[in-house]
């Protein structure tokens, strides 16, 4: 079934944010699903755990609620290099793709107002995937006999994709009982995609072929909003925290170019309807004193909503539209943390931690350029006081890899029964000045 949609332009507005969020942060390629592990390298080092502790401004975006630990004002600047390890191997390929370097900077300010209200704002790269694999080789037989023409027909494809989401968020976090607090954080996102690929053409039109591999070209971006909000409460050697984050519908409009041995090159204008999901994640912390600090985290985010079936719409000249569903099939997710901050002198604090959330992406779903596959990270962090305003940490992840094989009955000949790895380290530097 066809679907139309309205056309919506730009406005200069939107654009202007768009351009501002994307100089500010780059696709991430590696993370618990598709969100980040971390977004400060404080939290980083203990797991990302920044539910029911914190006090610097990455909790904007975990548990608003722990601004309240703000004790006068403070400002953070935080930069991650990420270097993702990803393979593809097929009946046409074996190949390690390339080595790209993702810098991902985020910056926050907070200030406390009075005894009970802090304010603050902060820039986030929420998360994303990526791969490039470059010209990957495409197998025409692999439509079965008589299913694809004898000629012409492409025999390599770029393989390439990019998806990240960054947001920018005013928080205000309010104390409304002896350690009970609460916050709050409107969130403006942007989220952007680009994605190149392989994909079967029925030149029928009706489902029965014959088939050829065209490539595909697409790319597109949104603006939306969500809010975030969040429960804390201190109890002195512990402390719990809830957080809730709502979902953000992106309608990704952009460029599309097929290209297709027997059609030719068609140029036109796409539509994917995407999203950022929903989560709703519960932290807690106890404190041994001397013995160090344990923090653990349990979450669940919903990815289903947005990609587990995504529509896509194509308009080329002429008023010619084709409308599909790309079945991903990605799973809800749960994910669990587990951190250990030991304070080695009153200037020197080591972390450590470990996440496990389930892969979410399924045997008929995986392809080539989309994998945040990664089950596993370990986490260590170091952090430095230099008297009273000046604060440094440090964080190093590594995301363990997982190799996932396509189903024989994958929706993609190319990817049935290929295999799919994915493997990442991180490395975070934070400074911070406190007044």
């Amino acid at each position: 079934m066809k679907r139309t949609y309205p056309d919506r332009k730009r406005t200069p507005s939107a654009a202007a944010l768009g351009l501002a969020l994307l100089t500010a942060a780059t696709a991430a390629s590696a993370n618990i699903g598709m969100e980040n592990v971390g977004f400060s390298a404080k939290s980083m080092g203990r797991a990302g755990t920044n539910i029911a502790v914190g006090d610097d401004a990455s909790v904007m975006n975990t548990n608003p609620a722990l601004l309240a630990n703000i004790r006068a004002a403070r400002a953070d600047a935080n930069v991650e290099m990420m270097f993702p390890e990803f393979g593809y191997r097929n009946t046409a390929n074996d190949s390690d793709g390339k080595s790209p370097i993702y810098v991902m900077p985020s910056l926050g300010y907070a200030r406390r107002i009075n005894e009970r209200l802090v304010l603050g704002i902060a820039m986030f790269n929420e998360g994303g995937t990526g791969t490039d694999y470059g010209v990957l080789n495409v197998d025409n037989t692999l439509f079965g006999a008589g299913k694809s023409p004898a000629s012409p027909n492409i025999d390599g494809v770029e393989h390439f994709s990019e998806f990240g989401y960054m947001i920018v968020t005013p928080t205000v976090a309010y104390q409304i009982a002896d350690g009970l607090h609460l916050g709050l954080s409107p969130q403006i996102g942007y989220g952007m995609l680009r994605m190149k690929m392989p994909m079967p053409m029925d030149l029928s039109g009706i489902g029965v072929g014959p088939f050829e591999f065209g490539a595909v070209d697409m790319d597109g971006s949104d603006v939306n909003f969500r809010a975030k909000l969040g429960l804390y409460y201190d109890g002195g050697r512990y402390g719990l925290g809830l957080a809730y984050t709502t979902e953000a519908a992106l309608d990704a409009e952009g460029d599309v170019t097929v290209t297709s041995p027997s059609m030719g090159i068609m140029r036109g204008k796409g539509l994917m309807k995407i999203g950022w999901p929903a989560s709703l994640k519960a932290g807690v912390y106890y404190d041994a004193g001397s013995l160090g600090r344990i923090t653990a985290e349990v979450q669940r985010v919903e990815w289903s909503k947005y990609f587990s079936a995504v529509p896509v719409t194509w308009t080329f000249p002429g008023g010619m539209q084709q409308s599909f569903t790309m079945d991903v099939g990605m799973k809800d997710q749960t994910a669990w943390r587990l951190g250990y901050e030991y304070p080695l002198n009153a200037a020197v604090t080591l972390r450590a931690g470990w996440t496990h959330g389930k892969n979410p992406i399924p045997s008929t779903g995986i392809i080539a350029i989309f994998n945040p596959i990664v089950e596993d990270h370990l986490t260590f962090g170091l952090g430095y006081q230099g008297g009273k305003s000046f604060e440094f940490n440090m964080a190093v992840v590594r995301g363990l890899n997982n190799t996932l094989t396509g189903a024989s009955s994958h929706p993609f000949p190319d990817a049935a029964n290929s295999q799919t790895d994915m493997a990442f380290w991180s490395m975070v530097m934070q400074l911070s000045y406190k007044w």
